[in-house]
């Protein structure tokens, strides 16, 4: 118990000088005194690029919080009494409108200890742990990509009692792979296929999409996404996951606590070399 106590001013010395060490380093990241720009759209985890001539509805822009666009969104399925089915396709064209296909980067100045975690990972080189997942952080945004979009649809289905899921896209192809992310939503036992990024023209209410492409329909893959024409496609390149859960919910607590370390670490070291320096003084005293 001696030792320890004669350790304490150790302790409140390492504290102080590390609350120094990231209050500065917190301070200068949000002033952002450098313009960072780490990544640029080719390294987005998802590799599919923008569709040609996308929608994109700048008047939407107000829908820039989680609860606005729920709000909105059940709002406009009231007003104009929409079936289930007809409410999925309304949020499909809804966030057709309201994005345009960009990755959301988290900013160094929301979360500098994110950025380094990334800088230091075998990941530096992609946007894997950078894009954001916070749905708040996204619609703040007139971009996003598909996972981003996807998990913002899902979340409008919660809202109004629909199931849904993920449909994940992983084809080889060259000369870059097909990488992509959607939804499927259902309405009694019809699953409808949902893409808002890509924006691919299919026949609403169609409930054959989806059972079609996890069974590596080539043909039906081709006339959704022309600009990506395969010859081939294997059984599983194309799958569902995430029933009714957000697929993404470990990433996005990632990103919250390390935002949390971001903000917040130069304070919880400063009440430490308080708490050091009292402890030091109180046993002094003894």
């Amino acid at each position: 118990m001696k030792k320890f106590h004669n350790l304490l001013p150790f302790f409140s010395n390492v504290s102080f000088y590390l609350f120094c060490f990231f209050f500065l380093i917190t301070i200068f990241f949000k002033l952002n005194f450098l313009n960072y720009e780490l990544y640029s759209q080719n390294n987005s985890t998802y590799l599919s690029p923008a569709p040609k001539n996308e929608i994109y509805n700048p008047n939407l822009s107000f829908l820039n919080s989680m609860t606005r666009l729920e709000k909105y969104f059940l709002h406009e399925v009231g007003k104009k009494e929409l079936t289930q089915t007809e409410a999925i396709y309304f949020a499909d064209q809804l966030l057709r409108e309201r994005f345009y296909h960009r990755d959301i980067i988290i900013s160094v100045s929301d979360n500098w200890f994110l950025h380094a975690f990334n800088f230091l990972s075998k990941n530096r080189h992609t946007t894997l742990y950078t894009s954001s997942l916070n749905l708040n952080y996204i619609l703040e945004s007139e971009h996003a990509l598909c996972n981003q979009q996807a998990l913002i649809f899902q979340e409008l289905m919660k809202v109004i009692g629909i199931e849904y899921q993920s449909v994940l896209f992983s084809i080889p192809r060259n000369p870059t792979p097909f990488g992509h992310f959607a939804s499927a939503a259902r309405v009694d036992e019809n699953w409808f296929f949902i893409d808002t990024n890509l924006e691919p023209s299919y026949q609403t209410e169609d409930h054959s999409i989806l059972p079609r492409l996890l069974n590596g329909d080539v043909e039906l893959f081709n006339s959704l996404y022309p600009e990506y024409t395969l010859d081939s496609m294997p059984i599983g390149a194309i799958s569902t996951s995430s029933l009714n859960k957000n697929p993404a919910w470990l990433g996005a607590l990632f990103q919250t606590i390390t935002s949390s370390i971001s903000n917040y670490l130069w304070l919880i070291l400063f009440f430490c070399y308080l708490f050091f320096k009292l402890l030091s003084k109180r046993t002094a005293v003894k």
